[in-house]
């Protein structure tokens, strides 16, 4: 099949960007792009719909707003790129900002490092992406000066719940966004705790290339859908007068997965510190917007937020962080979790030293520290073989910790995989261990709103509800 795939395609050498266009009185923009070869060429067409207000969009917002959506045109042609992967990118259909221009090389440099890596396509680690700049936008005001509320990325699962509660107890006014095709079921129930200011964004990939992956004809994978996710925020947050868009990435996510050709490899990538940060230099240069998007939750590691998470109630029959069921197109607003994927076999781990276990096993509808089944998935958790699994998961030294932590708890002690496995881990060094516990302070959050998540109390005793 590679070899019939690499032969069809053998003329494009080029992948352009080709077009980009909104209609004021839909809200919705189309996203066009390219592959070109002196003899072949495949056109796509991306389109979003955006929620517009109600009372039309000011001339300013306006602005920032195409400005913003020129960043997020760049960022979804990645996931076109990669169909093909040809050894050139032009973006000359808009003008971008330096800082942007740097953006978009590193966001297809590092972004599809594990797509690369996954079909053995060096040339991408090191991709020309060829554009056309202009000059920085002046900064607008900072958030702090704004005042504006926070628009805050809404998936439905433990980090994004984190986020919000901790900016409520503070006595922000959060709205809230999600981005789907269509309504994940298990986001119905979950709805009545969200704020009367929920805004949605419908992405709406073009059917072509949906029926070429489906026919294996062009190349799938991982992209940076992170990144995009903050850039439709962003949009979202200029059509509607809203401030920052508010993340709920943690510090865990800037772990690699492998090395490969010398280059670090890291499925988290668009969710790590590099890549907010050149985000946000991009957004400012290219908008002129200051603190247009941050995670709250950069400063903690994945166990930290699992420990606040429990202390909060109401949610334990509501959010899910599998993804597996995010992807599904099965409608039973009751599935949440999979119980069989690195994500789930994660969660459970994480939340284990700071929930009964009859709590957690309630969530999860299933013991999964307590079936052998999951053996060979907690090895590569605990990093006893292979890789890092490409997942959204937290560091080796967490899972390590918190398995540490159940070996000497009498109740997780017998089961399973504890047993099994805790004896085959070596100690985890004490400053790794603190380093998991603590809660950093960190610049790209701004004062206000690292002062949220300071006044928030994480002290949860073991078995909180």
């Amino acid at each position: 099949m590679a070899w019939s795939r690499e032969s069809r395609w053998a003329d494009i050498h080029t992948f352009r960007y080709s077009g980009l266009r909104f209609d004021r009185a839909s809200g919705v923009a189309e996203f066009d792009y390219r592959h070109e070869g002196s003899a072949q060429q495949l056109a796509f067409t991306e389109t979003v719909e955006f929620p517009l207000p109600g009372e039309g969009v000011a001339d300013a917002d306006l602005e920032q707003f195409f400005r913003v959506l020129e960043l997020l045109y760049v960022a979804v042609g990645t996931a076109y790129y990669k169909a093909i992967a040809p050894r050139r990118v032009v973006v000359d259909t808009v003008e971008l900002a330096p800082a942007a221009a740097r953006w978009a090389e590193q966001l297809y440099r590092d972004g599809l490092a594990e797509f690369a890596y996954r079909w053995d396509l060096e040339h991408v680690l090191d991709l020309p992406v060829h554009c056309v700049t202009r000059a920085a936008a002046d900064a607008a005001r900072s958030v702090e000066e704004n005042h504006a509320d926070p628009l805050v990325a809404f998936s439905g699962g433990k980090d994004s719940v984190v986020a919000l509660e901790v900016l409520r107890a503070a006595g922000f006014s959060p709205a809230t966004f999600t981005v789907d095709r269509r309504p994940k079921p298990y986001m119905g129930p979950i709805a009545a705790k969200l704020p009367s200011r929920s805004l949605r964004a419908r992405p709406r990939p073009d059917p072509w290339l949906q029926r070429l992956a489906r026919e294996q004809a062009v190349r799938s994978g991982h992209a940076p859908l992170t990144t995009m996710t903050t850039l439709v925020g962003a949009s979202v947050a200029a059509l509607h007068g809203l401030g920052p868009v508010v993340m709920a990435n943690e510090r865990s996510a800037d772990e690699q997965n492998l090395m490969w050709r010398g280059r670090q490899v890291n499925h988290q990538w668009a969710k790590s510190t590099a890549a907010e940060i050149a985000l946000e230099d991009a957004i400012r240069e290219q908008a002129g917007i200051a603190s247009g998007s941050f995670s709250l939750l950069r400063g903690m590691s994945e166990l930290e937020i699992c420990r606040v998470f429990a202390a909060l109630g109401g949610y334990d029959a509501l959010f899910s962080s599998c993804n597996v069921v995010a992807r599904s197109n099965d409608d039973d607003p009751s599935w949440r979790w999979c119980n069989d994927c690195a994500k789930c076999r994660w969660v459970f781990l994480a939340f284990a030293p700071f929930m009964t276990r009859s709590r957690l096993a309630g969530i999860f509808g299933w013991d999964l520290l307590d079936d052998r089944a999951q053996f060979e998935g907690y090895h590569e958790l605990l990093g006893l073989v292979g890789h890092k699994p490409f997942e959204c998961v937290g560091e080796i030294a967490e899972a390590r910790v918190a398995l540490e932590q159940l070996a000497e708890d009498p109740e997780w002690r017998d089961a399973a995989v504890v047993r099994e496995l805790a004896a085959r881990l070596p100690r985890v060094p004490a400053e790794a261990a603190a380093m998991v516990r603590r809660i950093d302070p960190v610049s790209t959050v701004p004062a206000s709103y690292q002062a949220a998540l300071d006044q928030w109390a994480p002290v949860t005793p073991h078995g909180g509800s």
